[in-house]
């Protein structure tokens, strides 16, 4: 064979090769995003950064990949509501194999955020298929959740309390943490806006006081500059779960309040007033707030605050586990039981 003809049968291989793939941009109408997002349609890239975020349609094929910047957090990879595997990824835009078949298949991919990550948003650009994807769309009531590294599901998958920081970030998944599980239980869709060692008015120990997770109550995502302009649902019914790492460490040197007394009192004040913002923002919706169990003072000041001001339709559900995983969290069995009891809950006030 002549190299001249054999150019042209290469040429015509890898023509054949592209006419089988297909593009999809990650702003397509058939892409479905669960969580707090940013769709740039000039460009045709989303953005997203919160935990339990998720991107949802049909695909037909034998092979599917996507072009997404993960800066380093990991997705879990669900095919018709089964876990499939987990999706690491690096810093920068890169190619990442999702699905591959030997035969073409028809399935639902659910792609859901694990971890945290607190740099930058995360970026998916395009989807590549020899297939087709279809979108899903789903008539669901949908739970905003606030909270902290419970809610994220810090540790969740570990079966140790002491754990190194690449240990904590394998073992770290929202789609296994009591919210997500939740929503599931209830057929519900969610977004989860919950960062790791933040309270509402204190952090863990005192630490990092230029911010708390009020601040992040209209943000896109978990990035302290972030904007506050992004797609997402109305909720049906608002869950609240700080506390934790306001109260569980004592006042350090240094910090506002002279003594508990004048913390506590600024805890209870600013949390009806968080109460109160979600109200201006979204209307009439119920509120559930959650707590370790330990916390009944603060929250029945709260529930005090609430009766005195006629704020109705504000309930509160408590929880105790033995925080049996990474930095004493709870790991998955113990997610599970906060969410049937949580369930319950949201059953018996008809919340939803």
């Amino acid at each position: 064979m002549s190299l001249a003809r054999a150019a042209v049968l290469m040429a015509s291989m890898v023509l054949s090769s592209n006419a089988l793939a297909t593009t999809v941009s990650a702003t397509d109408y058939r892409v479905n995003y669960e969580g707090r997002h940013v769709k740039n349609w000039s460009q045709g890239h989303v953005e997203l950064s919160w935990p339990g975020s998720s991107i949802q349609f049909e695909f037909s094929g034998t092979r599917l990949a996507v072009n997404l910047d993960g800066r380093g957090t990991q997705f879990d990879v669900m095919v018709d509501g089964e876990f499939s595997h987990i999706l690491k990824t690096s810093a920068g835009l890169a190619n990442y194999e999702i699905l591959s078949f030997s035969d073409e298949e028809e399935v639902d991919v659910e792609i859901i955020k694990r971890n945290e990550n607190y740099d930058a948003m995360i970026r998916i650009e395009s989807f590549e298929t020899d297939g087709e994807i279809k979108g899903i769309w789903d008539q669901q009531p949908h739970i905003l959740f606030y909270g902290d590294s419970i809610t994220v599901g810090y540790g969740n998958e570990s079966n140790k309390r002491e754990c190194t920081t690449a240990e904590v970030i394998d073992t770290t998944n929202a789609r296994l943490s009591y919210a997500s599980v939740t929503a599931d239980m209830l057929d519900a869709s969610r977004t989860m806006v919950a960062y790791s060692g933040l309270g509402m008015v204190r952090n863990w120990n005192g630490g990092e006081p230029y911010h708390n997770l009020p601040h992040y109550k209209n943000k896109v995502g978990s990035i302290f500059t972030g904007g506050e302009e992004y797609q997402d649902r109305h909720p049906d019914l608002v869950v609240i779960n700080l506390g934790s790492n306001d109260f569980s460490t004592p006042l350090q040197p240094g910090e506002p309040w002279p003594d508990m007394g004048a913390f506590f009192n600024e805890w209870v004040n600013t949390y009806v007033d968080f109460i109160l913002e979600q109200r201006s923002r979204y209307g009439d919706v119920p509120i559930l707030m959650i707590s370790k169990d330990w916390f009944r003072e603060p929250m029945s000041a709260v529930e005090g605050q609430l009766a005195a001001r006629n704020i109705e339709d504000v309930h509160t559900h408590y929880y105790m586990t033995e925080h049996l995983g990474c930095m004493g969290h709870p790991i998955v069995s113990e997610h599970q039981v906060m969410a049937e009891k949580l369930v319950e809950k949201i059953e018996e006030l008809s919340l939803l």
